[in-house]
């Protein structure tokens, strides 16, 4: 691993907030590999394969707003010792929306990457996402952060 490879990582996550912020979809879409993997959750689209689909899939999805704003947090890379050009991560995000009728809610989630080095760079081989706190938006259904009970919690 190579920090450059780190940095590159971070560019590609924050572009990715970046772009869907801005609606820019086709650019969103460049930032997946050909034959992608994406899962939102299956109030989301749920699984969804390759990047015209997966194209397809951000732009209904956020058509439905009028604003949006992708917060990063923390993020964890592992990098494949098998595979220098593959690597994971888990980054917290919180994604603020604003629906065009003006309803407002936020969702924390984690970002779940898988992520290749292509001749054009990283890019997103797989995302996969998971909420662990969604604020005025109930009737969604989500892939939850797995949680443990404390003990003695009924």
């Amino acid at each position: 691993m190579r920090i450059e490879d780190r940095v590159a990582i971070g560019d590609l996550m924050a572009l990715y907030c970046e772009r869907v912020d801005e609606y820019d979809i086709d650019a969103v879409a460049a930032l997946f590999i050909p034959d992608c993997v994406t899962d939102y959750g299956p109030g989301r689209g749920g699984l969804v394969t390759g990047r015209e689909a997966v194209r397809d899939r951000i732009a209904g999805g956020q058509a439905q707003f009028r604003r949006t704003h992708h917060q990063l947090g923390q993020s964890r890379v592992t990098f494949d010792p098998a595979d220098p050009d593959r690597a994971t991560a888990i980054t917290y995000v919180t994604a603020s929306h604003e629906e065009w009728e003006g309803r407002q809610w936020r969702a924390h989630l984690r970002y779940l990457d898988v992520l290749a080095r292509t001749r054009d760079g990283w890019q997103f081989a797989e995302r996969r996402v998971h909420a662990a706190v969604i604020e005025n938006r109930p009737e969604i259904t989500w892939e939850w952060v797995p949680r443990q009970e404390p003990a003695g919690r009924a």
